[in-house]
């Protein structure tokens, strides 16, 4: 009775520990993790054959894993016109590694080696960007290369080209055959005209040289010519001259401006004043008036030049007078005996 009650405690110790070591290993290859976790979502277009339950990694070390995968259709959105991404990844990263993940984070699909299975990778972001909690809005994620699309345009296009060229073969061979007589005849041409060919090669090298001496030469007399950096020295004084001078000038103009604007001013009131009736008919007497005095002097001056014209020619006694020499001596001498003999002017003999 003690052996088969112990026997049974031996199997039930057994059993217990199957079961324990059954349990171990679901944990260990199921990767259960008690480490408190966040939750980030990371949006694609297409994320490849990335699966739930896939690892999260940070420089190839395991931070989390892939909680949900979401198809969200690829609305668009009135406001700005643009499709939201089709896919949505629910992430739960371990909060020890919180630190590392950043909003400037790069998140993209990646496989463990050429043939392994894909996880979501993640590239840590600069220290001086904020860290990415579970508050924050959706991040972009970088689509996987699509390799199997590639493949499938690659294809298609390798199709395609067989197709056209098996059925343009014969123009593809006229081609050929044109491209080849082509290239014979420029060798031809080339190995017939060599010589002439030489002589233009060299006649363009001496060319060459030849504008080389010119442009060498202009350059002497035009750019590094002393007389050339005078004119320049002089334009250059000359502006800063005009520089210096054109603010006094512009006040000189706008003072000049102003006396214009004052005389102006002063004009149109000396119009307003004269173009009234009453001041038109005084300038018009006035004028009137102006014009007989013109007249009368001009018959004076024509009277007077007579007069001088007739004493001129000794005519009257004005004229003998003047004209006279003997006259005038005789006048002379009676005024110089006068002077001398004085009682004359009362005694007679």
């Amino acid at each position: 009775m003690a052996n088969s009650r112990s026997i049974e405690v031996k199997v039930g110790i057994l059993m217990l520990t199957a079961v324990g070591l059954l349990a171990a290993f679901i944990l260990v290859m199921g990767g259960i993790n008690f480490q408190p976790t966040y939750s980030v979502f990371v949006n694609f277009d297409n994320p490849g054959g990335l699966q739930t339950g896939a690892p999260v990694k940070i420089a190839g070390v395991k931070v989390g894993k892939i909680d949900e995968i979401q198809f969200r259709g690829g609305k668009v959105d009135e406001a700005t016109g643009r499709r939201d991404p089709l896919v949505r990844i629910k992430v739960d990263i371990e909060k020890r590694y919180q630190e590392s993940v950043r909003e400037n984070s790069l998140f993209y699909v990646t496989t463990q080696g050429v043939l392994g299975e894909q996880f979501l990778a993640i590239e840590p972001g600069t220290s001086d960007s904020p860290i990415l909690d579970e508050r924050s809005e959706a991040v972009r994620g970088l689509d996987p290369p699509r390799l199997d699309l590639l493949l499938s345009e690659g294809y298609e296009l390798l199709h395609s080209t067989v197709t056209a060229l098996r059925t343009n073969k014969k123009e593809i061979g006229e081609t050929f055959d044109a491209l080849r007589i082509t290239l014979k005849a420029t060798g031809s041409f080339f190995g017939e005209n060599g010589d002439k060919i030489k002589v233009i090669l060299d006649n363009a090298e001496e060319a060459s040289e030849e504008g080389t001496k010119l442009l060498k030469g202009v350059n002497e007399k035009y750019v590094e010519n002393p007389k050339v950096e005078n004119i320049i020295d002089n334009v250059d004084s000359i502006t800063t001259n005009l520089k210096r001078d054109t603010p006094a000038l512009l006040a000189d103009a706008r003072v000049t401006l102003g006396d214009a604007k004052v005389a102006a001013a002063n004009t149109k009131r000396f119009t307003e004043a004269v173009a009234s009736e009453e001041q038109t008919t005084k300038i018009k007497k006035a004028v009137d008036g102006a014009v007989v005095l013109v007249d009368k002097a001009n018959t004076m001056a024509n009277d007077a030049q007579y007069m001088v014209t007739q004493m001129r020619k000794g005519r009257g006694t004005v004229g003998a007078l003047l004209m006279n020499e003997q006259l005038f001596d005789d006048l002379q001498e009676m005024v110089r005996d006068l002077k001398h003999n004085p009682w004359k002017f009362f005694w007679r003999e």
